[in-house]
């Protein structure tokens, strides 16, 4: 009854329509829609997916009105909601409100060059701790105070912080099975990443997990799933990570350790953090590598422009038999065969020739379209390069980037 008559007072205020007492659905929908036909006008609803628990009935109800009125109303009606699940629920086949949307648009987490101007005096080496931290979503970056990362994490450890429960909350609020959903997360944030593997670790039978990760991937948008870029998408090399940095984080450090926090034994936390933040770092900073070469893409700064980006890594035949190899970033073009290996390192020293050379070997081990190719080598360091990687790189065309040449991204 609240949620009528506070609604009913907002078009009262708004297009000065007139209600009676405390009016029914049918009587604020059909006023509504009848305002429409001779006014332009905006309409609203934001968190639209709580009218589940609010009253379900209101979605058949509306479905009715725009039958009813649409074709001729004058009304841009927008409803927006953080569940995406629900969302998709909401307007599927088995809905009232099926075939009744005229667009949708999911928003993006912000990439990382928008830090750029929501910290415009921070460094990059520390945007870059941030976004592996918190990501792009506006509401977990609103969290951030400072540059000094470690002050701003032992803020979030605190009960009283708004981040504390936020993975938490949001997940048992869309899943009734939660806890299968927590173990799943927590090992795929400590770096389990096979389907297989992850149904093993969280108990759960091989034959199911396909609907767990599904669900997380399609209805919840907090993981990804990744094949070996130059791999057809139905390939069985997949992998499941995390696509939200901050989810990443809580789950492998708050979500785990949560009776320590509890307690307020926020220290020994922090201290586990601190010394694991450079290796905790490293797999975002690939995701914002693969953002800097796809803004140099845009710009035609590499020698090629490339169609596809990815990860990429395989198998291949040893002195000891089968060996995998990994490459952190792979961009390809299949029309003019040119293919460029990547690899990122986040560490506080500079990075010596061995590293060329070792992704120099292991590009061999990539199956695509082998004598036939382009070949094209890049390294993204944090720290710089020795005299020696950059005297190697100059002899074999290597591209070296450091974290200067993402501070040049406009």
């Amino acid at each position: 009854m609240d949620v009528r008559l506070e609604l009913s007072r907002k078009f009262h205020e708004n297009f000065g329509l007139s209600f009676i007492g405390t009016p029914s659905w049918n009587e604020i929908f059909e006023n509504l829609f009848l305002h429409s036909q001779d006014n332009r006008i905006v309409v609203v609803f934001d968190e639209f997916q709580r009218f589940f628990d609010i009253n379900k009935g209101v979605f058949s109800i509306l479905q009715e009105f725009i039958d009813k009125y649409g074709k001729d109303s004058k009304m841009f009606l927008v409803v927006s909601g953080s569940s995406i699940g629900i969302m998709h629920k909401i307007f599927d086949h088995a809905s009232p409100l099926y075939g009744r949307r005229s667009g949708q648009l999911l928003f993006q987490p912000f990439n990382f060059f928008a830090l750029k101007d929501w910290f415009p005096d921070y460094s990059i080496d520390k945007l870059v701790e941030i976004y592996a931290i918190y990501g792009g979503t506006p509401k977990y970056l609103e969290d951030v105070e400072n540059e000094d990362i470690m002050a701003n994490i032992q803020r979030m450890l605190s009960k009283t912080s708004v981040l504390y429960s936020e993975p938490e909350i949001l997940i048992k609020t869309e899943m009734s099975d939660s806890h299968s959903y927590f173990n799943i997360l927590k090992h795929i944030s400590q770096g389990v990443s096979r389907s297989s593997e992850i149904a093993s670790c969280s108990d759960l039978k091989t034959t199911s997990i396909d609907y767990y990760l599904n669900v997380l991937i399609n209805d919840m948008d907090i993981l990804k799933k990744e094949t070996p870029v130059t791999q057809n998408k139905k390939g069985k090399k997949s992998i499941y990570l995390m696509r939200d940095p901050f989810f990443r984080f809580w789950f492998k450090y708050i979500y785990p350790n949560y009776s320590e926090l509890e307690i307020g034994n926020i220290a020994r936390i922090i201290e586990k953090i601190d010394a694991e933040l450079n290796t905790f770092v490293s797999q975002p900073f690939e995701d914002i590598s693969q953002q800097f070469l796809i803004e140099l893409n845009r710009s035609n700064k590499l020698p090629f422009v490339f169609e596809k980006i990815g990860r990429q890594w395989g198998k291949f035949k040893g002195e000891k038999g089968k060996n995998v190899y990994e490459i952190d970033i792979v961009a390809l073009n299949e029309k003019t065969k040119d293919i460029l290996f990547c690899e990122c390192k986040w560490k506080n020293k500079k990075i010596d020739v061995s590293v060329l050379e070792d992704l120099h070997k292991k590009s061999v081990f990539v199956d695509w379209y082998n004598r036939e190719r382009k070949e094209h080598f890049a390294v993204i360091s944090k720290f710089g390069f020795t005299h020696a990687a950059e005297k190697f790189a100059n002899q074999n065309g290597f591209l070296l980037f450091e974290l200067d040449d993402f501070d040049k991204i406009t």
